[in-house]
């Protein structure tokens, strides 16, 4: 499990039990979690362009594009993600490679691109994780790292 940014795993799991470094079914929890009552399901296009995906990714594929759920988890270069709070903080989960928003710099600004365009509020604050808990820190940490790379 990859952790970067500001944000420590004790710290992240501390609002997020489910992100702990020894958590039973942590998969299911945070699937669990974001499909509870999600805020945002989305798409990103690769070139950054955010698509509604509705309350479903499967359901709402970008149109021409229904060729990407059989290429996980590269997704034909789209982004595939979901915001969640269920009444709390605020966590983006986004289903990718690990390294994707701790290294990759093309895949950090389309997620940033994406992001910037949501209907609903998020504070830089916001933490984003992997479907497989992967910690990249929050918003604010991707756009430094990005900086950094660039």
């Amino acid at each position: 499990m990859l952790t970067a940014g500001s944000v420590t795993r004790d710290a992240a799991a501390a609002l997020f039990p489910f992100l702990a470094e020894r958590f039973p079914g942590r998969r299911n929890a945070i699937k669990e979690f974001t499909h509870l009552a999600p805020d945002f399901v989305f798409w990103i296009y690769p070139d950054g362009l955010l698509f509604d995906a509705k309350q479903a990714h499967r359901a709402n594929l970008p149109p021409g594009h229904e060729h990407i759920l059989k290429d996980e988890p590269d997704y034909g270069g789209f982004l595939r993600g979901r915001v969640a709070s269920n009444f709390g903080e605020p966590l983006v989960v986004v289903y990718c490679r690990p390294e994707a928003l701790a290294e990759d710099a093309a895949k950090m600004q389309q997620f940033l691109d994406g992001i910037s365009q949501l209907p609903i509020p998020l504070d830089e604050s916001t933490l984003v994780i992997s479907d497989n808990a992967d910690l990249y820190g929050t918003i604010a940490d991707i756009e430094a790292k990005l900086s950094e790379l660039s």
